[in-house]
């Protein structure tokens, strides 16, 4: 091919004049443009064959080569539009083939090598003109260039000879790709750059050949552009395999690409400022190489990231059409300029097409990145409209519904919508259902609806009791002469709820005596009052939000009842008693009491944020209260409290960490307008590395010692793991924080694909400095690596229990003591017993996908219990209230008598009741002694509601033992008894037989 364009180039270029080339840039350009919009033949097709193609190319170029030597003109035309209209269809079809074969990584440096090499037919093909054109004649050199693709024909046929066919495809690819263009930005931002870069080479060319016109005779040429093909070529190979893959790593793919203008605009304005050829020759040569080398790779790699089922028909719309187009365009701009388009306006247009394609780029990035997000699934959030009167009139509809959820649904997302709520205040005060008058009342407080005071006091009267205690309230605000009239009687009520509304409305509003009297009167019977009136003067305490009875509120704190205390605690938020913030910390390790506690201290405001910040990094405190107060300050969601996490103690427990990073990244999300200190974020992602470094070697050697299956093991690895997404938790911090996530996710993810965008994604938003402090972690991910050396487990033993991290000190402990290593622990250990649960643990399948922090968890609030052969442990229909581990032994179902499956050790039953509290639905007795540890469904739903994320581990490793139970009676005998074992991980090696002597060969790959 490169013999054959050559020698056309020469022969249009000698044979007729400069004006006649805008014509074949048109129509060159319209044949490509028609050959792309051809359907596709069907597979197997001898239209499809590789071999066949290059073979009809021969046949055809033999026969404009024989019409040449007769000394015809038109056949050079023809040579021209067909070495161009091929040349492009070939290498259409060979970039669609290559992308769908490499993801976007892998096509950066595949790509870059596929070019360099096919150059290498570009230097043999500049050669063989070089030498031989003068020498044999330019008609020779088509001749040579046709018997070529005569040979690769027949080498296509035998290579391909016997590869199934490729599959069908419907409507030419092109038609598939002009809807997803006409939706997407950056398709069209995509298809704009295309039309320019073949815009400006177009022009490029037309002022190369308008200078060098007249100027050398035919086979003079056809040397001067074999040399020029032979220099292009080298420096495409030297670039493509030497520099092109630093360069795309240095730079990024959107830089890479503006190489392109950046380099042609100069050598434009130097040919237009002097006379000589030196720069055109300098700018054709550069031009040429930049679109043989840069453009290729450059474009093909900014299609990944289309989606997959769009790549196709949008790269044949724009490579196969617009582009051409742009041709097109070009031709009717020379056309139309005639005599005007000289090398002085040619050069100029060169540099303003710089220019353009310059702001193209800039304006590509945006979409680019917003394409990417969408294809790792991080698209940008967008707020709820009501677009048109119809949405809003069905929401006003939905107002008068009898169901409640369906009310209040629509009463928020007008709200969400900023849709004026006052005009339907009316219709929500008419509802029969207590939820919906509460809201309505709530909403005519907080619009100050003063002319629904009437109806607020039939609600006084007349009304159920929660919206009636609520609409007294409103009324004392909204209407005072009514409520002065109408109150002080029901400061005697007999209902408990109407009297403190009523006293604290006219304590409120009007400073009543009388009503003040009525309220000592209450707080003196303190305990001896009955349950509901103390709930009922916690409450009245929290509306009235008075400093003066704050101690009295903190008695109701100490209550002995419960729900007294849970009243109490929501009424300091609601209250804003600030000074006995210190007074909730101890409840938010309460089972019962610690979601109002956190919730109230929420409540509280920046107030409470030094308190809280103060707490949060006290080591003395109990680390169960610490690991509450992260989601506080999230709660609380103010600047100070963003710095309250940031600035947190760098020197603590492993999962607090965990647990802050998670909540800066929510908070942030909530409230992306508040500062960060960015040096400190860098700070915090340079000890994330230092983590990543520190256990890298540990976690390769114990998977070589220990397996993968080892608690141990899997423990070092969740620490990196957690330290990875921590990374990206604080570039959360500096970046769109969802979008962050959704880079940690797909990185970590199965699909190699959408790893590699994410990467790309991931370079394109991060500033190089930023980047740098993650790339270690990601690029040699520790999952990835193979296992390190067995000799060195008692190494890294010793290392691990002298930790700072409580859950690796005592894992590594417990493995030392079972290999008969002694380490006595350390003050603030687990106690064994917690360990040896967790060890317990270690195999179990619906625990197999929970970290090491869930997993202590669990063994915490697990019990043991012993069965012996033949006890029954639990009856079927008994109520599902616990889940069971068996350690060692084996358990029986039986339904209604007949036995269904036996259960071995390090197997769990009783998981699907534990959640939905159902009847067992079988009994189960032990076959033989069997230890179990059980997990109490109060205890677990207790656990899941502070760490929800056990919930999507537990889900997932239920549903693969489903799997496997619903498989089991496929592979079973007539007779056979159905049995669930565990899983077999992958056998470890045996263990060393006592520490390793260091060598220098183990520490240096340990360094690395």
């Amino acid at each position: 091919m490169t013999q054959l364009k050559t020698a056309s180039n020469a022969l249009v270029l000698s044979r007729f004049e400069s004006q006649a080339l805008p014509y074949l840039y048109l129509l060159g350009a319209l044949m490509t443009a028609a050959m792309t919009l051809l359907p596709r033949s069907k597979p197997g097709s001898p239209f499809e064959s590789p071999g066949l193609l290059t073979g009809m190319g021969g046949v055809v170029a033999l026969g404009l080569a024989a019409a040449l030597s007769a000394g015809q003109r038109l056949p050079a035309l023809a040579l021209y539009l067909f070495a161009d209209t091929f040349s492009t269809f070939v290498s259409f079809r060979f970039w669609g083939r290559m992308a769908a074969a490499f993801d976007a990584r892998e096509a950066r440096r595949a790509f870059t090598a596929l070019n360099g090499f096919a150059m290498g037919g570009g230097i043999a093909g500049g050669l063989l003109v070089q030498g031989l054109a003068v020498k044999l004649g330019t008609p020779a050199i088509v001749v040579s260039g046709a018997l070529g693709l005569l040979v690769a024909g027949a080498i296509f046929h035998h290579l391909y000879k016997g590869l199934p066919p490729t599959p069908a495809r419907g409507r030419p690819p092109s038609f598939l790709g002009l809807h997803y263009l006409a939706e997407s930005p950056y398709a069209q931002v995509l298809a704009a750059l295309g039309i320019a870069f073949a815009v400006l080479s177009s022009f490029v060319d037309y002022l190369f050949r308008l200078r060098l016109e007249g100027t050398l005779s035919e086979d003079a040429l056809t040397e001067l552009f074999g040399s020029l093909q032979l220099w292009i070529g080298l420096f495409c190979v030297a670039f493509q395999l030497l520099v092109a893959q630093r360069l795309l790593k240095r730079l990024g793919l959107l830089r890479y690409v503006a190489l392109v203008p950046l380099v042609l605009a100069p050598l434009a304005g130097a040919a237009l400022v002097t006379p000589s050829l030196w720069p055109v020759h300098l700018l054709r040569l550069v031009e040429t190489a930049v679109s043989y080398s840069i453009l290729p790779v450059g474009i093909q790699l900014l299609y990944a990231a289309v989606p997959d089922e769009q790549r196709e028909g949008l790269r044949a719309t724009v490579d196969g059409l617009l582009r051409k187009g742009g041709v097109v365009l070009a031709g009717v701009l020379l056309i139309g300029a005639g005599r005007a388009a000289n090398g002085v306006t040619m050069a100029v247009a060169v540099v303003g097409m710089c220019a353009a394609l310059g702001l193209l780029l800039v304006r590509l990035k945006p979409a680019y990145v917003a394409a990417l997000g969408e294809q790792v699934g991080a698209p940008e959030e967008e707020d709820v409209e009501l677009e048109g009167e119809e949405e809003q009139r069905l929401l006003a509809e939905a107002l008068a519904a009898p169901a409640p959820e369906r009310v209040l649904r629509a009463v928020a997302m007008m709200e969400q919508a900023e849709v004026p709520l006052r005009p339907y205040l009316p219709a929500l005060l008419r509802h029969p259902h207590e939820r919906v008058l509460e809201r309505g009342v709530s909403l005519a407080l907080e619009l100050e609806a003063h002319e629904l005071a009437p109806v607020l006091e039939r609600l006084v009267e007349e009304g159920p009791r929660r919206p009636r205690d609520q609409a007294v309230w409103a009324l004392a605000r909204l209407s005072p002469e009514r409520a002065e009239r109408l109150l002080p009687a029901l400061l005697n009520h007999y209902d408990v709820g109407l009297r403190c509304a009523a006293i604290g409305a006219l304590v409120k509003s009007t400073g009543s005596s009388a009503a003040l009297e009525a309220l000592q009167a209450m707080l003196s019977r303190g305990e001896g009052a009955p349950v509901s009136e103390r709930r009922e003067v916690a409450r009245l305490l929290g509306r009235l939000q008075d400093a003066r009875f704050a101690e009295a509120l903190a008695r109701y704190l100490e209550d002995a009842d419960g729900s007294v205390r849970h009243v109490a605690l929501v009424a300091v938020g609601k209250g804003r008693y600030v000074e006995l913030a210190p007074r909730l910390l101890p409840f938010l390790t309460w089972r019962e009491e610690r979601k109002a506690a956190r919730e109230a201290l929420v409540a509280l405001g920046d107030d409470v944020t030094p308190l809280v910040e103060d707490q949060l990094n006290n080591l003395v405190a109990p680390l169960a209260m610490r690991l509450q107060l992260p989601r506080v300050l999230r709660g609380i969601g103010t600047p100070a409290a963003l710095d309250a996490l940031l600035f947190s103690n760098v020197r603590d427990d492993a999962s607090l960490h965990f647990r802050i990073g998670a909540q800066m990244s929510r908070l942030r999300d909530e409230h992306p307008e508040h500062p960060v200190d960015v040096e400190r974020v860098r700070e915090a992602l340079g000890r994330r590395r230092d983590v990543y470094r520190n256990l890298v070697g540990a976690f390769r050697d114990l998977r070589a010692a220990l397996g993968d299956g080892s608690l141990l093991t899997r423990a070092v690895g969740d620490r990196m793991d957690q330290a990875l997404e921590l990374c990206f938790f604080l570039l959360g911090l500096l970046h769109p924080s969802h979008v962050m996530r959704g880079i940690h996710y797909n990185l970590v993810g199965p699909d190699p694909r959408r790893r590699a965008l994410a990467l790309e994604l991931l370079e394109n938003l991060v500033d190089e400095e930023d980047r740098e402090l993650v790339m270690e972690q990601v690029e040699a991910h520790h999952r990835e690596l193979p296992p390190g050396a067995p000799g060195r487990l008692w190494r890294r033993l010793a290392a691990l229990v002298q930790s700072e991290d409580g859950v690796l000190r005592a894992c590594a402990r417990h493995v030392a003591w079972v290999n008969g290593l002694h380490v006595l622990p350390q003050e603030g250990d687990m106690s064994d017993r917690t360990v040896q649960r967790m060890f317990a643990l270690e195999g179990v399948s619906v625990f197999s996908q929970c970290d090491v922090d869930d997993i202590a968890a669990i063994a915490a609030v697990a019990r043991e219990a012993s069965f012996r052969a033949g006890e029954r442990i639990y009856a079927q229909g008994d109520p599902g209230d616990a889940l069971y581990v068996i350690v060692d032994g084996a358990v029986d179902a039986f339904h209604d008598g007949e036995h269904v499956l036996r259960f071995q050790g390090k197997q769990a039953f009783g998981e699907v009741s534990l959640l939905d509290g159902a009847p067992r639905p079988t009994d189960m007795v032990a076959a033989v002694d069997t230890r179990v540890l059980i997990i109490d469904r109060r205890d677990f739903l207790d656990l899941l509601a502070d760490r929800p994320e056990l919930l999507t581990g537990f889900f997932r490793a239920v549903s693969l033992q489903l799997q496997a139970l619903i498989a089991l009676p496929d592979f079973r005998e007539t007779g056979e008894r159905l049995e669930m074992t565990a899983p077999l991980g992958p056998l470890a090696p045996p263990l060393p037989d006592g520490p390793a002597p260091d060598s220098n060969d183990d520490r240096s790959r340990d360094d690395s």
